[in-house]
């Protein structure tokens, strides 16, 4: 990819992203094809770095404390020369509003995360070319003015490039530049007034006849701008002024002035123009064909669109099968001509000429296929669908070939502009990136279904454990208890060792279905969040451990702890939890606990009212105990995993899995840190303030 003119500098992009994650794979994927990179991790500071660094292009996050990518952007357009500045905003959300507010803050574009490398780079690329296009145009056009305005007073001192008309006569006197500017060649006469309007354009001919007449009949100056022919047949443009001369009774006699051209002025104007239309359309486009997240719809509002842009006779999506062949899927097709929407498709001269290059990315268009050096089995396959001139660009979902936007003209041949190619390759890269977010949004919904399949099973399993799988665990338990106390004293030492594993084994079991009802109906039993004094909680569970602080005769210190907003049952069963194993897990000295916690400001916050909503608690259990080694940290969160044997420490290994589980459904998170035989320390982290229902 050719980013700039070897004898510039790269072009520079400013990434503002509040992610230092998201802003290191934004500088790699920009430094990889050669740009410069300075970024920033909010909107303050890059205000701050635009007007110091000047740079080429913004990648701008939508979503940032402080002050939000909007704002930025709308900021961003009072710096000077921000309101010609591309900025390429870079956002996860997707919904009309937030893509109404982007382009209203004046963003150029927008993607949306996750961001696709090779798409962004190529965004990247093109909105700076357009920028560096348009810059040009606008120098180009301001250096024509400054030239043409110094050349209307070096004419005015100089009397160059004048013109003398004798109204009496009907005789007009042309420098050499004057004659040269309306295309007067040496050896040509034209010294006529209807000699002179014989050269301009037949279409600017009325106007300037008529300013001409008014200019004489009430005595004013002349001024105006058109179009003359010259013999070769090009047409230039000339701005012509001229004041008129009177006698002492009053009759116009002479008419003197200048002319100049102005035709590269004009064509400057005309491409910023056109450039500006076409940036305004296909926003315009890009905007219908994305503002819906559905296939179907985007299909059909692409053809739709490409029709009436273009005004060809037939627009149509194809979508390629992996052996070469196709279905069109959506077509827009004006009155007479035979719809082929939902026809399968296969070529064989498409899929040996065509297919590797439109893999590729090339486009083809003919503007007569008759003319085209065509095989004449392709010429056949288009003479089915009555096609005269065609314009095929390939389509790109996620780097790999979808299918072809294609363009046919019935009629007619049909000679394809630059700015209609351009436009609609343009437009086959937004249909791709739509297509891909449409997909995303189809898996994302098919995974909700299956999560909500999969929430069901769990409750049926959390059904079935609490009344089938119980039922039996507390026969064997009952008839166990029985048999011991009618018959302990018949059976020799084995039957009573047997009998006490088993009742052993059936009361690991009752604990084991016990801890998995816990963690399952932590989603599926819960209840709504109340504010929940922690205190209050701790105090509660300290009461109930009554009996295990008495036997390993430990010391629990209690400190004041917040109030949140919270599930109560779920906070006890996390507390009861963490502050049982810091107990369990202890030396040959007596078990020391400490509960305490620290309230987290967000730094980011403004006002009061933010910093509530924003704040987070952490509640620390810190004991004495054996500890361990924190290679195993993420081990002792999952479910049955244990650092001891069951001789050492009894439990199933599930407590610290439903402890996270807590934390994970109340916003906030759990981890630990340790050494061994030096105590561990275990911190949740939990926010203040949620929404109530939650």
């Amino acid at each position: 990819m050719n980013i700039t003119d070897s004898e510039q500098d790269p072009p520079l992009v400013l990434i503002v992203d509040d992610e230092k994650f998201t802003r290191l794979q934004l500088r790699l994927a920009m430094e990889q094809v050669g740009y410069r990179v300075v970024e920033t991790s909010d909107g303050e500071q890059a205000l701050f770095a635009y007007t110091q660094m000047q740079p080429d292009i913004v990648l701008l996050d939508a979503l940032m404390p402080k002050m939000d990518g909007f704002t930025c952007s709308r900021r961003l357009q009072t710096l000077p020369g921000g309101d010609r500045t591309p900025i390429l905003m870079i956002t996860a959300l997707e919904d009309q509003d937030s893509v109404d507010r982007a382009f209203a803050s004046g963003a150029t574009d927008y993607i949306t995360k996750p961001i696709h490398w090779a798409v962004l780079r190529q965004r990247v690329y093109r909105l700076l070319q357009s920028s560096q296009a348009t810059e040009k145009l606008r120098q180009q056009t301001e250096r024509a003015r400054v030239s043409e305005a110094r050349l209307r007073l070096a004419l005015d001192a100089a009397h160059m490039g004048s013109w003398d008309w004798d109204l009496l006569d009907n005789k007009i006197t042309y420098s050499a530049t004057a004659a040269a500017n309306i295309g007067i060649a040496e050896n040509e006469v034209i010294d006529t007034y209807e000699s002179f309007t014989q050269s301009v354009h037949p279409e600017d001919r009325q106007v300037v006849e008529q300013i001409i007449s008014v200019a004489i009949a009430q005595q004013t100056d002349y001024n105006v701008e058109f179009r003359v022919i010259w013999a070769d047949g090009s047409i230039h443009w000339i701005a012509a002024r001229g004041q008129v001369y009177c006698n002492e009774t009053g009759t116009a006699i002479r008419m003197t002035g200048i002319n100049m051209d102005i035709t590269d002025r004009k064509h400057s104007e005309a491409e910023l123009q056109r450039q500006t239309l076409r940036s305004q359309l296909f926003a315009d486009i890009t905007f219908k064909i994305r503002r819906s997240l559905h296939i179907e719809e985007i299909l059909q509002t692409t053809v739709t669109e490409v029709q009436k842009l273009l005004q060809c006779d037939r627009a149509v999506l194809f979508q390629l099968l992996s052996n070469g062949s196709g279905k069109v899927v959506k077509e827009q097709v004006v009155p007479g001509y035979a719809s082929i929407v939902g026809r399968n498709l296969h070529d064989p001269c498409f899929h040996q000429k065509f297919l590797n290059k439109y893999i590729q990315g090339h486009i083809s268009y003919a503007t007569d296929i008759y003319n085209s050096n065509l095989q004449q089995c392709y010429i056949d396959f288009l003479q089915q669908f009555q096609v005269v001139a065609n314009l095929v660009v390939p389509i790109f979902v996620k780097e790999k070939l979808w299918g072809l936007l294609i363009a046919h003209q019935c009629n007619a041949p049909r000679q394809w502009s630059h700015f209609e190619i351009e436009l609609l390759q343009q437009l086959s890269d937004q249909i791709g990136i739509a297509l891909a977010q449409a997909q995303l949004l189809e898996d994302e919904t098919r995974q909700r279904q299956e999560l909500t399949r999969a929430n069901a099973e769990l409750q049926q399993f959390a059904s079935i454990a609490s009344h089938d799988l119980q039922e039996p665990l507390r026969k064997i338990q009952a008839f166990g208890n029985r048999l011991k106390a009618m018959y302990g004293d018949v059976l020799n030492e084995q039957g009573r060792d047997y009998l006490e594993r088993m009742q052993n084994a059936a009361q690991r079991m009752q604990v084991l279905i016990d801890d998995l009802l816990t963690l399952s109906r932590i989603a599926t039993k819960a209840q709504p969040f109340a504010p929940v004094n922690l205190t209050q909680v701790a105090q509660e569970v300290l009461s109930d451990l009554e009996i295990l602080i008495q036997q390993t005769d430990g010391r629990v210190m209690l400190c004041e702890l917040p109030t949140i907003d919270a599930d109560a049952i779920q906070m006890r069963q996390l507390l009861q939890n963490l502050i049982g194993n810091a107990l369990k897990f202890h030396q040959q000295q007596v078990p020391i606990v400490k509960i305490y916690s620290k309230i987290l400001e967000d730094w980011q916050s403004h006002n009061s009212e933010e910093s509530l909503d924003a704040q987070l608690c952490e509640i620390i259990i810190e004991d004495n105990g054996i500890g361990f080694d924190e290679k195993y940290l993420d081990r002792i969160f999952n479910v049955f995993q244990r650092l001891h044997n069951r001789t050492q420490y009894e439990g199933t290994g599930m407590g610290l899995a439903i402890c996270r589980k807590i934390a994970e459904r109340h916003g906030g998170s759990i981890t630990a840190t340790s050494k061994p035989m030096e105590g561990a320390k275990f911190i949740v982290k939990l926010p203040i303030k949620h929404n109530r229902g939650d």
